[in-house]
């Protein structure tokens, strides 16, 4: 390298250096004040500062375009920007990797609803043992014993049904989350149906939705399920997918959504059409 560009190259670092040292805590706050303490409870330190960097590009840069960043392993996808519209997660899941079957994601919005980080996670092939597995904060009995006590089952059956989550879930660390799910899946057992669980309705002011069913992929339930919302103007603040996996390949896929609405009126409508949109796409 020449001197000249050893010199021009020293004066552009430096120019730059100032100029983002200048705003760059200002833009961090930013970030963090409007990430959900959600984010960083179920999101590992390493993948939040990737993660940060990628927003902190989108800010300096006044970019709206969506980034979709895959790791090595093909295990993991994120999806980043600094916009948020209704149908979103509906246009992210088209454009998803197809190779590989989705078994988990977490949906994230900021705050103000002027960003998104969307995380998905898929299956992992046999040869990759080798892929790091999260580490629970929850060890899996602390887990067990409580999950027990919110289904008033024994600890023997929620053993059990904890081993049908993929590894790389990371749910023990959410013993109320299991508890949902185990009675939807039962529920989907029990009647050979879709199961749709709705807490906290408050008008449409704030719901939870818990969806769950057989006889259909993971991927294919949240993408009806994220056009249907996106097209009745539900804002999805959370979201977040599980594939149960039970013998004979046979697979339940449950997605919860957290979300609010500014139409009035109570959800009972839209849990019986989601329900037949259901039941219409898995042919029953």
């Amino acid at each position: 390298m020449s001197e000249t560009t050893q010199s021009r190259t020293y004066d552009l670092v430096e120019d730059l250096r100032a100029d983002i040292d200048f705003e760059l805590e200002d833009v961090i706050t930013e970030i963090v004040r409007e990430l959900p303490e959600d984010y960083f409870q179920r999101v590992r330190r390493k993948d939040q500062l990737i993660h940060l960097k990628a927003l902190l590009a989108l800010s300096f840069c006044k970019l709206q375009e969506e980034l979709m960043f895959r790791s090595s392993d093909g295990v993991h996808t994120a999806v980043i920007a600094r916009q948020n519209y209704s149908g979103q997660l509906a246009s992210i899941l088209k454009r998803l990797p197809t190779d590989r079957t989705l078994t988990g994601a977490k949906i994230f919005t900021s705050r103000s609803h002027d960003f998104i980080l969307d995380l998905f996670e898929f299956e992992l092939d046999d040869q990759q043992v080798g892929v790091e597995i999260p580490v629970e904060a929850i060890s899996p009995e602390e887990a067990i014993k409580k999950v027990a006590a919110a289904t008033g089952e024994t600890p023997e059956v929620i053993r059990e049904f904890i081993s049908h989550y993929s590894p790389t879930s990371q749910i023990l660390d959410y013993p109320d989350e299991i508890a949902e799910h185990f009675f939807a899946a039962g529920e989907v057992q029990k009647n050979d149906r879709p199961s749709i669980r709705v807490l906290d309705d408050n008008g449409g002011a704030s719901i939870k939705l818990t969806v769950a069913s057989r006889k259909i992929k993971t991927r294919q339930l949240v993408q009806l399920l994220a056009e249907y919302l996106g097209e009745h103007q539900f804002d999805i603040e959370k979201a977040y997918l599980n594939d149960l996996k039970f013998e004979q390949s046979s697979r339940i896929a449950i997605a919860s959504f957290e979300m609010t609405s500014k139409l009035d009126g109570q959800f009972d409508a839209h849990q019986q059409a989601i329900e037949a949109l259901l039941i219409a796409s898995i042919g029953d």
